[in-house]
């Protein structure tokens, strides 16, 4: 006698997945805070849900349509890469630290030397080029190959 499986079949977990579909149970929506622009951020609590499983999480948009999407801390928590939902201190002090992170970045650009370019890099000065170049051969459709275009 052969031995008993040990999980269902394919058979029947797709029979019961059909089932399933079929007789949809609502998620209960559980509130879990709201941003700046107005998006609204849940947990849905599934109903037979085992204590395995990740937490499903996402959020109804903002009616304004010009309202942006929402903060990286914010959809690091729907996608659960956080655990808990960000705090409107942290977001502050993330956006604080941008703000000074572009100003310094904008005074290093000022201070950076300004370097002019030839047009040639520093790869096409004395290394042998990968493809052969003919003279009779267009480089694109309607350019004919002339002194300047070597």
């Amino acid at each position: 006698m052969p031995p008993r499986p040990t999980r269902p079949g394919v058979f029947s977990t797709i029979w019961t997945n059909f089932k399933n579909s079929l007789t949809r149970q609502s998620n209960e929506k559980i509130y879990v805070g709201e941003d700046s622009f107005g998006n609204k951020f849940y947990e849905y609590k599934k109903v037979a849900r085992r204590a395995t499983t990740n937490v499903m999480r996402g959020y109804d948009p903002s009616p304004d349509p010009n309202a942006p999407k929402p903060s990286v801390e914010w959809h690091s928590w729907t996608t659960g890469s956080r655990r808990f939902p960000p705090s409107e201190q942290e977001i502050q002090m993330n956006r604080l630290r941008a703000q000074s992170q572009l100003s310094e970045d904008a005074e290093t650009e000022k201070r950076a030397p300004k370097i002019e370019s030839t047009g040639k890099g520093a790869a096409d000065v004395d290394r042998p080029h990968a493809f052969p170049t003919y003279k009779d051969i267009e480089i694109a459709p309607g350019v004919k190959k002339t002194e300047s275009n070597d």
